[in-house]
């Protein structure tokens, strides 16, 4: 504390102004551009998580009316079983054993549901096999397959109840097909592997139920075709940067759909006719995998699914439940990357992650434009501030710094000049208070000539700072009035006092400019003669004087009073190189002009023999 203390009695009083304003308004600034950057991180954490859950609801919207499509269908040929009111036991729906029977519910189902490309499907135990694909608003292919081992047939047909017409006979044989064996195995609906659908070329996967007579013995299994198109179109057309992504995935890292055109199948790359699933561990976006890190390392740091080893652990939020969404902020080696999953499961086996993930750059980008304009804005408000301060505090200062310069020339002997400080403040008044000291220490109260320090202050003053000390010459007069002691004591005092009053105008009248005269005491007066190197110049100022102060004063009774007044001069450096020599020689002088009359500038006075 005394340091500082210190440190601030060394300091000027403009630095003392000026310094702790600054570093006010220095603080204010940091203070609004850390307020502005964290309401931009808060408005970045909101907009993001508001796009990322917009995005994802839209996903699972289009997931969800993709897997209803594809069990409703299969629910018009297959409906589910009724649970019995009394004993809660499913009561199972029959299942048409007539061949007739059966394509009409496929027809209901396929009418339902007009998807170009859709395909239902029956396979009986006994070989027996139909199948309908919609290529067409109005057009359809139709593969029947009678019981045993014989070929399959293929029709084109316009709808039901409507002459097909034959195309072609394949073998195929729907029995040894994934859907039919998972759905015939496990006794309950399932879905099948991903696959490439022939006719459209497209990634798709089968939805199957097995059915069962009254002896609870399976008849066979009914599937609907789910195409993955719809779903690869839909990300597409997400309106996101280039930066972003969003995919659905299986869980064990299989491609389902992506929006930046990874395929969900790639060729082997040693077998060209060999077609293999993609996975998120070797797609070609890199962004892709860190988002699937952090979503394998979030889920698997949670409950409820299978763990997978993954050295990343991105920081903990509440844990997932089947269908939670989880939004969060991520760190990876890019940078921070927001990040939405949900999980979609069903009864079937299905388990997909959908994930949209953006770089966190792209919503603060969008944000800090704003950002930044509001914090040059408020720069630029604190930096007119500061200026404007800053030229109140120098106007402010400015007469304090003429008041300390004042001070200086006082105790210097400079000539003081006019302080010009016209304001009506505390430093009004301070300067008018100086300037009233001033004239106290300087002048003489009475005749407001200099008095006689502050005369002999400015004469040293002079001799100081001259540009040519070799060259510097004055005179000095000594002025002593002859009949002031007659006026005292026939007038009085006070007439005395104006008599003084009107010598000290009559000699700043006769002077000239740069000429100075002070009061030496009483009736004593001692000009200053600046310049004058000569007794003859000397002695013509004297003369002028000296007719001056012998010329009558009106007094104020209306009389005339003539005074009159004895001169002696010395000259610098010829008499004396200091004041007090000089003064004591023009002194001498004086009374020898006042014994002997007339003026001198002689070296010696007249009764000294020469």
């Amino acid at each position: 504390m005394c340091y500082f203390e210190a440190i601030l009695k060394r300091t000027s009083l403009q630095r003392l102004f000026i310094l702790p304003f600054a570093a006010l308004l220095l603080c204010l600034a940091v203070s609004v551009g850390w307020l502005l950057y964290q309401a931009g991180q808060d408005a970045t954490d909101a907009l993001s998580q508001k796009v990322l859950a917009d995005m994802m609801g839209g996903i699972n919207s289009a997931i969800n009316r993709q897997l209803f499509d594809a069990g409703a269908a299969l629910r018009v040929v297959a409906p589910d079983q009724i649970a019995d009111a009394v004993n809660k036991t499913p009561t199972p729906i029959p299942f048409p054993a007539n061949v007739r029977r059966l394509e009409e519910r496929m027809w209901i189902a396929s009418g339902l549901f007009p998807t170009v490309g859709g395909f239902i499907g029956f396979a009986g135990v006994d070989g027996h096999f139909v199948g309908i694909r919609r290529t067409a608003a109005n057009e359809f292919r139709v593969r029947l397959r009678g019981a045993g081992d014989e070929p399959s047939h293929l029709y084109r047909s316009r709808g039901p109840a409507v002459e097909m017409t034959f195309l072609e006979t394949e073998e195929y044989e729907p029995r040894t097909q994934s859907w039919y064996l998972n759905a015939a195995s496990q006794k309950k609906d399932a879905w099948s592997p991903v696959f490439i659908e022939a006719a459209s070329n497209e990634p798709a996967l089968m939805l199957a139920r097995p059915v069962f007579d009254a002896s609870h013995e399976l008849l066979g299994v009914v599937a609907r075709e789910l195409s993955l198109k719809p779903l690869r179109e839909y990300l597409q057309a997400l309106p996101m940067d280039r930066n972003g992504v969003a995919y659905i995935v299986e869980r064990n890292g299989d491609l389902i759909a992506a929006s930046n055109g990874e395929n969900v199948f790639l060729l082997d790359s040693h077998d060209k006719n060999l077609r293999i699933r993609n996975g998120l561990a070797s797609v070609a976006s890199p962004f892709m995998r860190q988002s699937w890190q952090l979503v394998q390392s979030y889920l698997q740091k949670h409950p409820g699914v299978t763990p997978i080893t993954d050295p990343v652990v991105p920081p903990a939020i509440n844990p997932p439940k089947p269908g939670k969404l989880i939004i969060g902020a991520f760190p990876s080696s890019s940078g921070p990357i927001e990040v939405a999953a949900q999980l979609h499961r069903d009864a079937a086996g299905l388990e997909w992650i959908a994930v949209v993930a953006l770089p966190r750059s792209d919503f603060w980008g969008a944000i800090n434009s704003s950002v930044y304009k509001s914090l040059y804005l408020g720069l630029l408000v604190i930096l007119l501030a500061l200026l404007v301060g800053y030229g109140i505090l120098r106007w402010a200062l400015r007469d304090i710094r003429k008041l300390t310069l004042a001070v200086r020339s006082i105790g210097s002997g400079r000539p003081f000049a006019k302080l010009n400080i016209d304001r009506k403040d505390e430093i009004g008044e301070l300067a008018e208070s100086f300037q009233e000291m001033e004239r106290h220490l300087r002048t003489d109260r009475l005749t407001s000539l200099l008095n006689r320090d502050s005369l002999i202050a400015q004469i040293e003053f002079r001799r100081r700072t001259d540009v040519e000390p070799q060259l510097f010459r004055f005179a000095v007069l000594f002025v002593d009035l002859d009949k002031f002691k007659q006026v005292n004591d026939h007038y009085g005092h006070d007439e005395g006092d104006r008599v003084l009053i009107e010598v000290g105008l009559r000699l700043q009248n006769a002077l000239r400019k740069e000429d100075e005269v002070a009061r030496f005491g009483g009736d004593e007066f001692i000009v200053y003669l600046p310049g004058v190197a000569d007794e003859e110049s000397a002695l013509a100022i004297s003369e002028k004087i000296y007719a001056v102060l012998n010329k009558p004063i009106l007094m104020a009774n209306g009389d005339h009073c003539q005074i009159g007044a004895s001169i002696g001069g010395a000259l610098y450096p010829a008499d004396g190189l200091d004041l007090e020599t000089l003064l004591k020689v023009a002194d001498k002088r004086m009374y020898s002009v006042k014994k002997f009359g007339g003026l001198t500038f002689s070296a010696k006075p007249p009764d000294e023999p020469a």
